[in-house]
This record gives structure tokens, sequence and C-alpha cells, in this order.
């Protein structure tokens, strides 16, 4: 079995996931930040509505109940005279029932409270209200919106999860800045109908993404699966021998040393005299001679019947590559010299039992094969090869068409 033909990071389908990872991320980024601006521009609008209404209201309050309001002796002050607050109070209240406010308070300059429809709190200072200093200080209106847990209406009604628009704004005599109104308006069922047009735009906003990012997606499996054949057939192309079908010899020699190298690094397996690693190194007998009778073509079909042959004969795990012209290199994983040989006879008796099929003529083949088996210590990948190798030109020099083996080593490959 060939190793995957990319790495992780390179591989289409690991792309494939994070392209995916990423769709679903910017959907929901992109639906989040298109809420929350959908939101701040409707809010940002109900608050200047709601600014716009506090100052009308401010004003008529202070055009109607100026007498009761400016003490116009001497240098102009917010005052109100306590034998006239509950008449103001009850004014204020009629009059402001209309505009949906929860409450209204009045500052002096000195930031004391001198009338709130919260009556407890006339009289005490708000210090410590950077929104109030400013107003004072600035003369600029502040006004903003604030979720209220509980607080109590204009009727004397304690309402809870109220949403309100609160609003300073200056009191003016002339130039001078002399109070303060903090106005609160209520916003609740505008905030919800905020909240519900919000949700909507978000779910259509969220289906259409949905809609788009699908087809981009499914775009991009189709990309990453053509991709993926492609890296597929390249790896195919890097690593087998086009003829054969079988491993070339750069990859078969990596192969081996992957095998080598776990053999030798396993404690285990190094103290296991079991186990052992085997290679067959075979050789077509007078392939020369099939050329130079037959054709170039019929060497070819040649090799072509001897590597399926050869597969047949092995299991699935070992490993199959062409080393050279007509010679073949098989490594048997977990395999001591006694299988290895028994293996290799298999393999050369399939190989001479029937005529291979040459574009119509029958060709009798042949093999020689070499054995060579390893295990514990150490010994390099190139002596472990030779010695194949060496029985190899063995069983050739014996008069071919047999199986010979080197005296396995009592060492393992040291890669």
């Amino acid at each position: 079995m060939s190793p995957s033909p990319a790495t992780p990071r390179s591989d289409p389908r690991h792309l494939l996931r994070v392209f995916g990872l990423l769709c679903v991320g910017s959907v929901m980024a992109i639906s989040l930040l298109v809420g929350a601006a959908v939101y701040a521009v409707l809010a940002r609008e109900i608050t200047n509505a709601s600014e716009l209404n506090a100052i009308a209201v401010g004003q008529a309050i202070l055009n109607q109940e100026r007498s009761s309001l400016i003490d116009a002796g001497g240098a102009p002050s917010v005052r109100v005279v306590p034998t006239e607050a509950a008449g103001l109070d009850q004014r204020l209240r009629e009059y402001l029932a209309p505009f949906q406010m929860f409450k209204i308070k009045i500052y002096a300059a000195d930031k004391t409270i001198v009338y709130s429809t919260d009556r407890k709190i006339i009289g005490e200072k708000d210090v410590g209200n950077p929104r109030l200093d400013s107003v004072l200080a600035t003369g600029l209106v502040d006004s903003h919106i604030e979720h209220k847990g509980e607080i109590w209406d204009l009727r004397n009604e304690q309402r809870f999860g109220a949403e309100v628009i609160e609003t300073y704004l200056p009191i003016r005599a002339g130039n001078s800045i002399i109070g303060s109104f903090e106005i609160y308006i209520d916003v609740t069922s505008t905030h919800e109908r905020i909240i519900r047009v919000v949700a909507l735009c978000v779910a259509s906003l969220l289906f259409v993404l949905v809609i788009v990012f699908a087809v981009l997606y499914l775009i991009m499996r189709k990309g990453a699966a053509s991709l993926r054949e492609a890296q597929i057939a390249l790896h195919e192309l890097a690593v087998t021998d086009t003829l054969t079908g079988t491993f070339r010899r750069s990859h078969l020699m990596e192969r081996v040393a992957e095998v080598c190298a776990d053999n030798g690094a396993n404690p285990v397996r190094r103290r296991s005299s079991a186990y052992r690693i085997s290679l067959l190194m075979v050789d077509i007998d007078h392939f020369k001679k099939i050329n130079d009778t037959h054709g170039h073509q019929a060497g070819d079909a040649v090799l072509r019947e001897l590597a399926a042959r050869l597969r047949n004969s092995l299991r699935p795990y070992d490993v199959l590559g062409r080393y050279g012209g007509e010679e073949f290199l098989v490594l048997l994983p977990g395999t001591d010299f006694i299988d290895a040989r028994a293996v290799a006879e298999r393999a050369r008796a399939a190989i001479e039992s029937q005529a291979f099929d040459a574009a119509g003529t029958a060709i009798r083949v042949t093999v020689s094969i070499g054995v060579a088996s390893a295990t514990g210590g150490a010994e390099t990948m190139e002596n472990f090869i030779g010695r194949a190798d060496k029985a190899l030109y063995t069983a050739k020099n014996a008069g071919r068409n047999r199986v010979m083996s080197d005296e396995p080593s009592l060492v393992a490959v040291n890669t």
C-alpha cells in the first residue's frame, strides 16, 4: 500500500474541511455583525426621536411652569417653592401622562434634585454623575437607551424589564445653564418591535447566506474531489511503474527502508528472534533472448504478466516493485527464512506453470529468485539487498529457474 499522496495540510479534503468551517464562521459572524449594526441604527433612531420628544417636553414644562421653577430674583436659579410642590407635581403628572414618560427629575445648578416624580429623592444631590456633569458644563443634550429591571411609572405602578430613553437636557437663563432636566421616556414596546425586526433581518440574511455558502461549498467539494483525484493520479505516476503497475525503484527503496527501520527501531521486535523480514530478488531467465526473438512488445507483455503472477502469489501487505529492467524486488514483512523460501518457490512455480501469451505468441518463461532474511542486531539496507542479489546470481550460476537462499543473518537491517 502506498502512502498518502498529500500531507494533511495539502490534502484537498483537509482544505475542504477548513473551507467548511470558514463558511460556518463567516455566516455566523456576518449575521451577528449585521444584526448588531441594524440594532444600533434602529436604537439610534428611537433614541433620537425620544430625545426630540424630551426636548419638546422640557421646553413646554419650562414655558408652562417658569414661575414655579425659576427664581428670577437676583441671579436666575432653579428652585421649587415647597408650598407649590404638590400642585406642580399634579400638573406635571397630568401633562406628562400622554407622552409615555416614566419619570422626570429637575436639577439645580449645584446638582440638587429640586423636583422628581420619585418624591423621596427630592432635596438630594446627584454627585458622581458624569452625564449630569457634562450637561451642566457644556449645555449639550445627552440621551441613551437603558434597561431598567424595575421602575415606577407616573401612575405609581411598578414596572419590570422596561426599556427607557434617559435624556439630560440643560435649563438655560439667557446664556447661563442654571439646571437640568432628566426625563425617562418609555420605549419598551418600540424596543420589542426593534428586536423582532432585527431577528427577522438576521433570520432572512442567515437563510440567504446558508444558501450562498452551501452552493460555494458544493462547488468547492467538487473541485476538491477533482483535485484529490489528480493528486492520486500524479502520485501513482510518481511511484508506480507504468508498464508493470508495480512500485518504481525509488519508491520501492523507501518502502524497504520504512519496514527495515521499524524492525530495527522497535525494542520488542529487536529482542524477538522470531520476527524477521525477508527479500526476494526475482530475475527473468534469458530475457534478452525473448526480446531478440519475439520483439520488445512481446518482452513488455511478459513483464506485465510476470508482475501479475508475482502479485497473485503474494500477500496483500507484501511489497512488490520493479528493481531494474527485468528484475523485481519483493519485500516480505514479518516473514522468516523458511516461509520466504516457500513464497519464492510458489511464485517461481506459478510463472513456470503456464506459457505467457505475448500478442498471440505463447512464450515459456522461467525466473531465478534469490532469498535473504534478517533479524536482530545491525546491518545496512544495502548489505541486506546485496545478499538477496548475491543469492539471485547463485541461482543463475546454478542453472536458472530455481530459488537460492543467502544464509539468514541474525542481525536486523540498520537504515
